[in-house]
């Protein structure tokens, strides 16, 4: 019953928003698009939440539902939007790439058990594009370390780019993001890089080695072929740097 609830207060909403909208659903879909994800849920019995996390456009969204009574009956659509400009740094286009990530939460403990994450490219940089996220993995095992905080060094490489101006580049691991806009003008061509610092405890249970993390860089200088490109790896180290390069 509770899961049929969410999701009727959330169709209500979309209709309540077309007819808003009305003659303007054009000049809103010009502006910004949506990952339309759906998530299945298998042999889980017992009551959930779920966080949903998502990364397009040098942008970052992040959802959490109600209670799921019953996870396993049924599809879980959680629809993310963005604006296709972000600021002076890029504007979203055919084949951008994003990433978004889906978290299952036990009720008991409010700690995440398993994940599902999809990396892909926008198919439709003005309106909807289907994000399935199924077949979910179990989270890694505790490592019984004391490290409170890890590192994840982003770097992108520009030799293909010197005219490069502004980057953003964004970083996410077991549901927590964090981002950084670099200024890349008289790089010349070289290697840019950024260290991000992330507390081990999250709100889902603390960060372990095994856990997917993943890296983006969103720049207009960067097209052709991609103005947000993303990269994903595993945890390696919790007491030292782990080093991604995001293109």
């Amino acid at each position: 019953m509770t899961k049929l609830f969410y999701l009727s207060v959330s169709v209500s909403i979309v209709l309540v928003m077309s007819i808003l909208i009305g003659g303007q659903v054009y000049v809103y879909a010009a502006d910004q698009f949506t990952l339309d994800t759906k998530t299945t849920i298998k042999k889980v019995k017992d009551p959930i939440q779920y966080k949903l996390i998502a990364s397009a456009n040098g942008l970052t969204r992040t959802k959490i539902t109600g209670l799921i009574e019953n996870p396993s009956n049924g599809t879980i659509n959680i629809p993310v939007t963005f604006s296709k400009v972000n600021d002076d740094i890029v504007t979203a286009g055919y084949h951008d790439e994003y990433f978004a990530c889906g978290y299952v939460i036990s009720s008991k403990t409010g700690l995440a058990t398993k994940y599902k994450c999809n990396e892909g490219d926008l198919i439709d940089e003005n309106g909807i594009n289907p994000v399935p996220l199924e077949g979910f993995r179990a989270m890694p095992k505790d490592s019984g370390s004391g490290a409170e905080s890890i590192n994840i060094k982003v770097q992108v490489p520009l030799k293909d780019r010197p005219d490069v101006d502004l980057l953003k580049v964004v970083a996410m691991v077991k549901g927590e993001f964090k981002s950084k806009v670099i200024n890349a003008e008289n790089t010349n061509g070289k290697t840019v890089s950024h260290t991000f610092s992330f507390d081990r405890n999250t709100g889902i249970g603390p960060i372990q080695v095994g856990d997917l993390y993943f890296a983006c860089v969103a720049g207009d200088e960067l097209n052709p072929p991609e103005g947000n490109e993303c990269e994903f790896h595993k945890v390696k180290t919790l007491s030292g740097t782990n080093s991604i390069k995001a293109r």
